[in-house]
């Protein structure tokens, strides 16, 4: 969370009551006052918004929308608040009473309604998942910067999925865009894609038409495939553990 200017530490991010407005504190001794200290100041600030609005800004988008109203206004609303990830079993209600119309014009703000995440896939690049952790944590009493900052690394390696550290809150890894799984944090995008194979294997039914998918059974349970595996970069226990995370159990 600090801004270095010429190599040199100039300011340091601090939170505020609206997360997507965050302030930066200026670092300067007592030598930096009056109109110079309030130019720097206003050069910092100008310099954060258009930061923040340009890596984050479907969710300044999200924020002024006027045609999302009603129940969609309040999905918005925390998905906002969530900075771009909000686990589906937590809006679960609201998601039961939302009608059709309502999802399209959220869709039409990028949304996407997944298994197990309501979620930006234009906020999972790297760079605004980056900014997003370090909203999240100026907001949090204790949280371990030495475990954030090595999953801040990981997370922008392009990774589908690593290995969790145990002193990082699961709240982090979302904010990072991953899930904690078991031994593994999986981004939510695959998370969403492992369930599209997984769907289709288990509402196979002997006499179905069609194909029969990759990894049907026998219509009450699936076989991990190699596409499952491949997907989530993980094998063996480390994948169990990420189907036995998601409320699966091994027969």
């Amino acid at each position: 969370g600090v801004v270095r200017w010429g190599g040199d530490a100039v300011a340091r991010l601090t939170a505020s009551d609206d997360i997507l407005q965050p302030r930066l504190r200026i670092l300067g001794d007592e030598h930096l006052t009056g109109a110079p200290r309030d130019a720097v100041q206003a050069r910092l600030d100008l310099w954060l918004k258009t930061h923040t609005e340009k890596l984050l800004g479907p969710l300044f988008e999200i924020s002024k929308a006027e045609d999302i109203t009603g129940i969609a206004r309040g999905i918005a609303f925390q998905l906002v608040e969530a900075l771009g990830v909000l686990e589906r079993q937590k809006i679960a209600a609201e998601m039961k009473d939302l009608d059709q119309p309502s999802r399209a014009t959220l869709r039409k703000y990028g949304v996407r309604f997944g298994a197990y995440h309501i979620y930006l896939p234009g906020l999972l690049k790297p760079g605004a998942r980056s900014l997003a952790s370090l909203l999240w944590a100026q907001k949090q009493e204790n949280v371990d910067l030495g475990a954030l900052s090595g999953a801040q690394h990981l997370a922008g390696s392009g990774r589908t999925s690593f290995p969790i550290d145990k002193q990082l809150d699961r709240h982090a890894y979302r904010v990072l865009g991953y899930r904690s799984c078991g031994e593994r944090a999986v981004r939510v995008d695959i998370l969403e894609r492992l369930a599209d194979l997984i769907r289709p294997a288990l509402s196979w039914r002997e006499g179905t038409q069609g194909t029969k998918p990759a990894g049907a059974f026998d219509g009450r349970g699936f076989v991990v495939t190699q596409a499952m595996t491949s997907l989530t970069g993980s094998a063996g226990e480390d994948f169990a553990s990420i189907l036995r995370a998601l409320g699966y159990r091994m027969d």
